[in-house]
């Protein structure tokens, strides 16, 4: 049985055309247009994305730009004189189309089906973001033009865009996979306003776990059950500390271990925020799938957000664990310099002993490991026992 796909909010298309093309030279007469003159009712032609620009005009905003909503006739003709340069001048001009899913518009606040009528203000700040990344991206800041216009003229709402360089800096259109990744990510993240959400998030990772991490020692009385796990990791670290760090590559073998020591500490203390966390990520995962349609390239923004977000978690909880390390391992070395100062200690280095007491003491802290874990084996079937009984219960 088949399942339906879900139509995604927002698509962008794009393609570039050079300046002996007649679509060029249309949208540059189109510039200056006044609405009156504006043929309405024309056969639609397909020569290029633009061709709803001199069809059904009724039916589509006014020009926009970066400056303004509405252009005067002075600002037409200012552009139009740049658009007639950049043709001149041989420039690319890139057309890009963002179409909205009309519904999805609806459900985020945007649109009203009754009166059909559509937050245009929204969708020009949206684009301008939108451009402000693609210019920034493609280095175009300095040199590039574009204007803009709004349509209703098809079953969903969708924007042209139109971009020139009057004086030229390049003579190829195509643009960057991850430019139009970051245009149409910026329309999305602009029309749903997810920045609280993501502020949420990240305050939890940053503050509520990581931050008073440090306000916990993981080798003071209160902390002792993670004491065998912080030591065994401890012993096993590259003498070089430059490498204590979560990504670097040698401590890779270690990664699990931490990860075990994060998950132990975060059960201890965050267990229901940890809950609370996962349950938003997967509302974040659902509002991007909304978004972003279902399968194809796109799905790839939104398949992995979860576990980037763990996973950073981890990586930053993991850390905080090394520095703490960092710190156990300063105290220990100007305690056995203390230590070794002393002649009978003096005469334990020369014989060698040292290296045999190291490895008796790495020993033990593996068999205090294996222990903790089979304890915390015990203590986790225990808790899905009463669980089951409370269950069973009704409770």
């Amino acid at each position: 049985m088949s399942t339906a796909t879900l139509t995604p909010g927002v698509v962008l298309k794009t393609k570039f055309i050079t300046a002996n093309q007649k679509a060029f030279q249309e949208y540059v007469e189109y510039v200056d247009r006044e609405e009156a003159k504006k043929e309405k009712g024309k056969e639609e032609q397909d020569f290029s994305l633009y061709q709803d620009y001199m069809h059904n005009p009724q039916k589509s905003s006014s020009l926009f730009t970066e400056e303004s909503n509405t252009l005067s006739e002075e600002e037409k003709k200012e552009l139009k004189t740049k658009f007639q340069l950049a043709q001149k001048n041989q420039s690319i001009m890139w057309q890009d189309v963002i179409t909205f899913h009309n519904p999805w518009l609806q459900e985020n606040g945007l649109y009203d089906a009754k009166t059909k009528t559509v937050d245009e203000q929204k969708l020009m700040d949206a684009t301008r973001e939108s451009m402000q990344e693609m210019l920034k991206k493609e280095g175009l800041k300095k040199t590039a033009v574009w204007s803009a216009a709004i349509h209703h003229n098809t079953e969903n709402i969708h924007i042209h865009i139109a971009t020139i360089e009057p004086y030229p800096t390049r003579k190829r259109g195509k643009r960057k996979p991850k430019t139009l990744d970051a245009m149409k990510s910026k329309v999305v993240n602009h029309l749903l306003d997810r920045d609280a959400q993501q502020k949420e998030l990240n305050h939890f990772i940053r503050q509520e776990v990581v931050a008073k991490k440090r306000q916990r020692p993981s080798m003071s009385w209160g902390n002792r059950e993670f004491k065998p796990l912080f030591l065994q990791i401890y012993n096993h670290l590259p003498q070089d500390k430059r490498q204590w760090q979560y990504s670097y590559n040698t401590l890779k073998p270690l990664k699990p271990y931490i990860d075990e020591l994060s998950r132990t500490y975060i059960e201890k203390y965050h267990a229901k925020d940890y809950a609370k966390f996962t349950k938003k990520l997967d509302r974040e995962v659902e509002v991007m799938k909304k978004a972003y349609g279902e399968g194809g390239k796109d799905q790839k923004r939104y398949a992995n957000y979860k576990q980037t977000k763990i996973d950073d978690l981890y990586k930053r909880l993991g850390n905080a664990f090394l520095k703490e390390m960092k710190e156990y391992d300063r105290k220990e070395k100007a305690l056995q310099t203390k230590r070794f100062s002393h002649p009978k200690q003096q005469i334990f280095t020369q014989q060698g002993s040292i290296q045999h007491a190291f490895r008796k003491m790495e020993r033990a802290f593996k068999t205090e490991y294996e222990s903790w874990k089979n304890q915390r084996h015990y203590e986790r079937l225990q808790r899905d026992i009463e669980r089951n009984q409370e269950q069973e219960r009704g409770y």
